[in-house]
């Protein structure tokens, strides 16, 4: 894959998943990403194990998921001399993307305020949980309740009755995607004037925009959350096989498509009757056609619905399990999901950062680092001497594992 930010250095000071996935794209279109972290290192280093992965050094796929493609550095900020080095890293960089809270990076002087004012140029990007006003900005914000609890979705994206199990990650990975792509719209700024700026993200407004559609019908007597029985069309829901398998429709031009759909079902004499055969009749007997439509479905198998909707050029999909995607030939085919190894030779198919330019081939130049792996490349490059270096991790202002 084409690498369009190569030349271009971010410092990375994030943990868990919504900022490292962040700072793991830019990484993966070109940017030289550099990961800090404390002595002990991100925390989510540690999260594998609550999903039954591997969290060694030499393989942890989790923490390699978010943090591949970048050299690490471990430097003790809550010291001076820390403090020091991590300024020289900034005046080199090009962008700054942090997780931490507002009120810790104003602590350490890394607040957008502080540091635009030693570092004019620098694009300053935060992830943080609720946004930057109001009475919840400064609560801890995963993506648990910032994304999914708050904003609706853990309860009205569910089937009627409890609110979802929302897996991990899941509202980081997208909002990490937001931020990535500001990031670049002010690095694309920073070319045209030499200046920096803010660009501010946060999960909860990612979820907000995420439901976006909701935001807006609620307004107009549409209620969540819906079953399949509710459904917000019965030509835009999912259907059991007769091998217990499911196959979700989506027909979105109701009138054109529905004299097709009945053809395929076998049920050629509801073509004209009007209680179905348009979108709002459609929906104000949904009782009904739900019940027309299951009967019908449970006569043959997910194959063979497969077959006979495709000849009838009528969008819908088998409903998978992720471990079916893992061998599935359009997400293997586009690169989607790749094989890569960890250091200890370990395969493991793994999700690729969804944008490519100009061909499929993913960017795997590196696994995550270690705690504190570059330190001594990095600092070199920051023009310190070996007699330094050692010096600095004598006294503990940078550590390695």
């Amino acid at each position: 894959m084409n690498k369009p930010l190569a030349g271009v250095k971010v410092v990375d000071l994030t943990y868990f998943v919504a900022g490292p996935g962040t700072a793991k794209i830019l990484a993966d279109w070109g940017a030289d990403v550099i990961k800090v972290e404390p002595s002990f290192g991100d925390p989510a280093r540690k999260t594998g194990a609550t999903m039954t992965m591997p969290i060694e050094d030499d393989n942890n796929p989790f923490y390699s998921l978010y943090n591949a493609n970048k050299r690490g550095m471990s430097i003790n900020l809550k010291c001076p001399e820390g403090l020091e080095l991590m300024d020289k890293l900034l005046a080199s960089a090009n962008a700054f993307v942090t997780s931490y809270r507002t009120g810790a990076l104003k602590r350490l002087g890394l607040d957008y305020e502080s540091m635009s004012a030693r570092h004019p140029h620098i694009v300053w990007g935060q992830i943080n949980g609720f946004g930057d006003y109001g009475p919840a900005k400064d609560n801890p914000g995963f993506d648990t309740v910032a994304f999914w609890a708050r904003s609706g979705a853990m309860i009205d994206i569910a089937e009627m009755g409890q609110p979802i199990n929302p897996p991990i990650g899941f509202g980081d990975a997208t909002t990490s995607c937001s931020l990535a792509g500001g990031v670049c719209a002010a690095l694309y700024e920073q070319q045209r004037t030499g200046k920096g700026q803010k660009v501010m993200v946060s999960l909860f407004g990612q979820a907000i925009w995420n439901l976006s559609s909701l935001v807006a019908s609620t307004q107009f007597s549409d209620v969540y959350p819906k079953t399949r029985f509710n459904a917000i069309s019965p030509v835009i829901n999912s259907y059991k096989c007769a091998d217990d398998r499911w196959i979700f429709l989506s027909i979105l031009e109701h009138e054109r498509y529905f004299e097709a759909l009945c053809k395929v079902i076998g049920r050629e004499d509801l073509i004209d009757d009007e209680r179905y055969n348009t979108t709002l009749a459609g929906k104000e007997n949904a009782k009904e056609l739900i019940a027309i439509i299951d009967e019908a479905f449970l006569c043959c198998s997910q194959d063979e619905w497969v077959r006979k909707l495709t000849e009838a050029d009528i969008a819908h999909e088998r409903i998978q399990h992720v471990v079916e995607v893992l061998d599935d030939a359009q997400a293997l085919e586009n690169k989607y999901i790749v094989e890569v190894s960890s250091r200890n030779g370990q395969k493991v198919k793994t999700a690729m950062t969804p944008v490519k330019f100009g061909n499929i081939e993913p960017n795997i130049d590196c696994d995550a680092p270690c705690i504190g792996q570059h330190n001594r490349e990095l600092l070199k490059e920051l023009g310190y001497t070996d007699e330094d270096i050692d010096g600095f991790e004598a006294s503990g202002v940078v550590a390695s594992n």
